[in-house]
């Protein structure tokens, strides 16, 4: 009678620590996946100055300055706010002249594009 109250007792304590592995192995999970999760500075590189920035549904857009260069005006879109995809540029070239293209000591500085603003109405 004791040999089978023994062996009862071994895997009694054999379950629990198969419950318990179990119960560690969650946690482990759990907390490494909240980890990767996190994000890290810089989240974009590249320079994104004067960064416009709407929610449509469950996706986030953000476009930036970009100044005289071309293509101008990026525009990125992400789920997330840590995973940013380009998706398109507001415009593919300026003006071609002296001034756009910095040249014959001209300069358009201060203009082009500056601190674009998005906006979403009505579904466009």
């Amino acid at each position: 009678m004791k040999r089978s109250k023994c062996f009862c007792n071994a895997v009694e304590c054999s379950n629990q620590s198969i419950k318990n592995g179990w119960l560690c192995l969650v946690i482990l999970v759990a907390v490494f996946s909240r980890a990767a999760a996190q994000a890290h500075n810089p989240i974009i590189f590249a320079d994104v100055p004067d960064a416009s920035m709407i929610r449509v549904g469950d996706t986030y857009y953000m476009s930036s300055t970009t100044m005289h260069m071309s293509p101008g005006v990026p525009i990125m879109k992400s789920k997330d706010l840590v995973n940013w995809r380009l998706i398109n540029y507001a415009y593919d070239t300026l003006v071609s002249n002296d001034q756009m293209n910095l040249e014959k000591g001209k300069s358009t500085y201060g203009r082009g594009s500056w601190a674009s603003s998005l906006r979403f109405h009505n579904g466009t």
